[in-house]
């Protein structure tokens, strides 16, 4: 018996050890900071529900998603498939995320005449399994969508 292992060897161990962390931690920021998220009252749903479409599309998974506190800003933690490179994950979400916007909620053009609605520069960050409660209690402390203990939330 030799010791290298075929393509199916490996399958079948991987399978066994359950699980498979490819998890990142995204921010995503506003083309010019703007606080669009505080003035166009449904931005936030229609963000958040592309971001999901966009996901299942692609066969990514998002585990945690909120809305920085200053409306401006979106923290997303994200497993994307091991064929998919991180830049790629990015340029699906923020693309078709940045086209609902301006499709269902036309008024924002006056604050993105030129048609960006991202800022070109993101944020990320691989996330583990020893580290995924640390980031998934920051992502949702981040979050002005959902009501925290005495936090006014915005109706979506």
């Amino acid at each position: 018996m030799n010791s290298v292992n075929s393509g199916r060897d490996i399958k079948v161990g991987s399978e066994k050890l359950g699980h498979q962390y490819h998890w990142e931690h995204f921010v995503f920021v506003t083309k010019y900071r703007r606080d669009v998220f505080a003035r166009y009252h449904t931005l936030m749903k229609v963000v958040r529900d592309a971001f999901h479409v966009s996901a299942e599309k692609y066969e990514m998974t998002i585990k945690e998603l909120s809305f920085g506190e200053d409306y401006e800003h979106v923290h997303l933690e994200v497993s994307i498939p091991n064929t998919m490179s991180v830049s790629r994950a990015v340029q699906l979400l923020k693309g078709y995320s940045s086209y609902s916007a301006f499709r269902q909620v036309p008024e924002i053009k006056r604050d993105y005449w030129g048609g960006e609605f991202w800022s070109d520069a993101y944020s990320n960050g691989s996330v583990g399994p020893r580290d995924e409660t640390i980031v998934k209690d920051y992502i949702r402390r981040q979050d002005v969508s959902r009501p925290i203990s005495g936090q006014r939330c915005l109706a979506l």
